[in-house]
C-alpha cells in the first residue's frame, strides 16, 4: 500500500488528511481583494495496514514527511478561489517492498524491487488542487457550498510503500459549514465540511468517496485558540485488500490496488493556532487513526505552519467581522483527500 498522502493528507488534507482539510475547507471567506498563503508542514508516521476480517498487519513502517503552499484568495465578499500544491517525501523500510515491474507484454511482470521502497527518502510534487467557494449565508450559521480539483502535477510512481499518492484525477461538491457559539460558551465555535469526490476509474472500478471533516474550537485568548478536530472518509466502491495480494489479486488489480483499494478511516485529534499578528498566524495540530478498512493505520501525524494575510486592493468593508477574521486566516490541517 502506498503513504495514503492523497487520500488522507493535503487536502485541503493535504493528507489528512488528506486531507487535507485546510483553507479550501474553511466556510469562512476572506473580503474581496484579501487572501491568505499558507505553508503547512506533516509528518506522518503508520506500522500498521487494516485488512478486512483479520486486523491490524505489521508490514513495516512508513514515513512521510509533507510540505503544502497554499493560496486563497477573495475574489469577491462572496467568492474565493484556493490553490494548492504539495510536495511529498515518503520512507519505506520493511521485509515486504514492492517490485518493479515489466509492462512491455500484454500481462504486467513483477520482479526485484521498486528503488522506492530501498528504506531513504524519496520526494516529488504531488497533486495540484484548485477550488471555488462561494457563500450563501453568513448570518448565524455561514454556509459555503463548493467545487473543487485535483490531479497528479505529473506521472509518478503509485505502486511503491513509500509512492507520493494514487495519481488520480477527482472532482469534489460539497459544502462547509461554520457557527459562533456565543450564546452556549463565550469564544466557542464549530466548523465542518461534507465533500463527495468523483474520482477517475481505473479498471473500470468506482472508487467515489465521501470525506467528512469537524472542528470544535474555544478561544483562550483573543489570539489564541484550541481545537478538537475529527475526519473520516468512506469509499463507495472499491476492493478489499488480501494478504499476499502480489500473487493472490490478478496481476492488474496488484499493479493499480492503491488506485482501487476501498479505504475507510476515521482520524482525530487536537491543535491550536495563534494570532503572532493581525496578518500572520501559526499553528500545529496531531492526529491518529481511530478506525479504518483498508489501507494505513496512522500511528501519529504532526502538522504545523503558517499563514500570512495579505490585501491585494484597498478594501474600506470586510466581509467578515474581525471575532471571525482570525479564523478565515486560520489554515489548520484536519486530516482530508
Amino acid at each position: 500500500m502506498t503513504v495514503p498522502s492523497a487520500v488522507r493528507l493535503v487536502a485541503a488534507a493535504f493528507v489528512l488528511a488528506a486531507t487535507s482539510s485546510t483553507a479550501a475547507a474553511q466556510a469562512w471567506l476572506p473580503a474581496k481583494g484579501e487572501g491568505a498563503v499558507a505553508i503547512i508542514y506533516q509528518n506522518l508516521f503508520d506500522k500498521y495496514h487494516q485488512m478486512p476480517g483479520i486486523g491490524k498487519v505489521d508490514s513495516g513502517p512508513t514515513t512521510s514527511r509533507s510540505m503544502l503552499i497554499d493560496v486563497t484568495y477573495g475574489v469577491t465578499d462572496k467568492l474565493a478561489i484556493s490553490l494548492g500544491l504539495p510536495w511529498v517525501a515518503a520512507k519505506y523500510v520493511g521485509p515486504v517492498p514492492h517490485p518493479l515491474v515489466d509492462l512491455s507484454g500484454p500481462v504486467p511482470i513483477f520482479y526485484g524491487q521498486t528503488k522506492l521502497d530501498d528504506g531513504t527518502f524519496h520526494g516529488t510534487w504531488q497533486d495540484v488542487r484548485f477550488d471555488v467557494r462561494y457563500n450563501v449565508t453568513r448570518k448565524g450559521l455561514v454556509l459555503t457550498p463548493f467545487v473543487g480539483t485535483s490531479g497528479p502535477s505529473h506521472g509518478y510512481t503509485t505502486l511503491a510503500h513509500a509512492a507520493p499518492g494514487v495519481r488520480l484525477k477527482q472532482l469534489q461538491v460539497g459544502v462547509a459549514g461554520a457557527k459562533m457559539l456565543e450564546r452556549v460558551v463565550p469564544g466557542l465555535f464549530i466548523q465542518g465540511r461534507y465533500a463527495y469526490g468523483f474520482t477517475e476509474k481505473m479498471l473500470d472500478i468506482s472508487h467515489n468517496r465521501s470525506s467528512v471533516d469537524l472542528e470544535v474550537g474555544y478561544f483562550l485568548t483573543p489570539r489564541l485558540r484550541a481545537m478538537a478536530l475529527g475526519a473520516g472518509q468512506l469509499s463507495h466502491g472499491g476492493i478489499d485488500m488480501v494478504p499476499n495480494a502480489r500473487f493472490n489479486l490478478p496481476p492488474q488489480q496488484f499493479l493499480h490496488h492503491d488506485q482501487i483499494t476501498r479505504i475507510n478511516f476515521l482520524n482525530v485529534g487536537g491543535g491550536a493556532a495563534y494570532s503572532v499578528t493581525e496578518r500572520i498566524d501559526v499553528f500545529g495540530s496531531i492526529i491518529r487513526t481511530v478506525a479504518a478498512r483498508n489501507g494505513h493505520i496512522v500511528d501519529h501525524g504532526i502538522s504545523m505552519g503558517m499563514s500570512w494575510s495579505f490585501t491585494a486592493t484597498r478594501s474600506k468593508d470586510s466581509a467578515i467581522s474581525k471575532s471571525t477574521q482570525s479564523l478565515a486566516k486560520c489554515v489548520c490541517l484536519k486530516n482530508a483527500s
